[in-house]
């Protein structure tokens, strides 16, 4: 059984993506928010079921591209919606049709709606993501999420930069140098950070296992009151 550091704040999404239902349901019970990565995971939906009726606990349900055509992961995002999911994640370059069902469900369900953007080979220039932004929020989106591929401390220094003027943005840098903004995040308005269970666990590039992200929140907040 995987060992998990609880954690009871609600600012860390805790990314699920074992297929090992008692794995999940170890690291849900520990946690105060999860994102169910549903491609990663890959579990009969039924099993999923009872994580998404945990009236404590907030979940992000997100099928990306790749295991799943198109009409399994409409199919599967659905499922979870009706079922009480917190939030679904649509990914900003999705069909209009994908994306226009999802969001009538949502709105019908009460569940709130994530636009995402994704660059896994690099950040791109401030004009272009504030743009991105702008068409995320024209989707309806309660929440936008914003992540890109960071090669230096100016790529991170850039997509930390996108929260003047914003709201309701969940903007980070992926890889080694861009670590740090999963953190800075919190502290520029994010409303979450994504963080992995435990070490290895990780579900996209420089994820910060729970452990580390509640510690070094810990010493922050410490040295400032």
């Amino acid at each position: 059984m995987i060992l998990v550091e609880k954690v009871s704040d609600p600012r860390i999404c805790v990314s699920i993506t074992t297929p090992n239902i008692t794995d999940c349901s170890t690291i849900a019970q520990n946690s105060a928010m999860v994102e169910l990565r549903l491609d990663l995971m890959q579990l009969d939906l039924e099993q999923v079921k009872p994580l998404l009726q945990r009236e404590e606990l907030l979940t992000i349900a997100t099928c990306r591209e790749g295991k799943f055509s198109t009409s399994d992961r409409l199919r599967q995002l659905q499922f979870v919606i009706r079922n009480g999911a917190s939030y679904v994640d649509i990914e900003v370059e999705s069909g209009e049709a994908y994306r226009t069902a999802l969001v009538k469900l949502a709105k019908e369900h009460g569940c709130k709606i994530i636009i995402s953007y994704h660059n896994f080979e690099q950040t791109p220039g401030l004009p272009e993501m504030r743009k991105i932004i702008a068409d995320c929020r024209s989707m309806d989106a309660n929440v936008v999420k914003l992540a890109t591929a960071a090669h230096s401390t100016c790529d991170s220094a850039r997509v930390l930069s996108l929260y003047e003027g914003e709201s309701n943005l969940v903007a980070f840098a992926m890889g080694n140098a861009g670590k740090i903004t999963r953190l800075a995040c919190l502290y520029l308005g994010a409303p979450f950070t994504y963080a992995a269970p435990a070490p290895g666990m990780e579900a996209a590039p420089g994820q910060i296992s729970v452990r580390s992200m509640s510690s070094m929140m810990r010493k922050l907040e410490d040295s400032i009151i």
